[in-house]
């Protein structure tokens, strides 16, 4: 039997809230979806309406049922979800970027204690190259070890800039005990 009827429409406003939508889509759907006296299951609610605009959430519950959160979260919980998985991804994009600098700014921590440590024994070096007394050169002797013990301290000892700086260490200790050995050649022939 063919019925001569205007069709239902539910309109709700443009402000209301996105969640409210899904839940009246889901009720209309539950209570009104099925087979009844005037209509086929199906029909109501139904995604064509040539009056009014239908809005993106509940056309996307029609055409995908519930989403991820409202199967598996009650109503109220489903907002807390939603702000605590933007945190995570506001997290995750600021820690990654951190985690590929740190490295970086650790290698740059490094470079300037090594730099120190060359400073310092460039000065040892540049007092190398003056006349020095016995007292000065052990005073030179003891500001060397230190370095050298600095040096060892460093947590780099597999890397290129810690062997140049072992290396250096190891010149000037060379170039020191060199002069300490002329210093005490001279003490004894006078």
């Amino acid at each position: 039997m063919n019925l001569l009827a205007s069709t239902n429409v539910v309109v709700v406003r443009n402000e209301l809230h996105p969640e409210l939508i899904y839940l009246l889509a889901e009720t209309l759907q539950e209570v009104h979806g099925g087979a009844g006296i005037f209509q086929r299951a199906g029909e109501f609610p139904t995604l064509a309406d040539p009056e009014f605009p239908m809005a993106e959430d509940a056309r996307d519950y029609y055409l995908n049922g519930p989403s991820f959160l409202q199967r598996y979260l009650p109503f109220r919980m489903i907002n807390y979800a939603k702000r605590v998985a933007a945190i995570l991804v506001a997290v995750v994009a600021i820690v990654i970027p951190l985690f590929a600098f740190t490295p970086r700014l650790y290698a740059w921590l490094l470079n300037l204690q090594v730099a120190k440590l060359y400073r310092r024994l460039r000065l040892v070096n540049a007092q190398l190259k003056n006349e020095l007394t016995a007292a000065e050169l052990a005073a030179l002797q003891t500001d060397l070890e230190n370095i050298d013990q600095a040096a060892n301290v460093l947590p780099m000892r597999h890397s290129g800039l810690f062997f140049a700086l072992l290396m250096h260490i190891e010149m000037t200790r060379r170039r020191l005990a060199e002069r300490l050995a002329a210093l005490q050649r001279l003490g004894t022939a006078a």
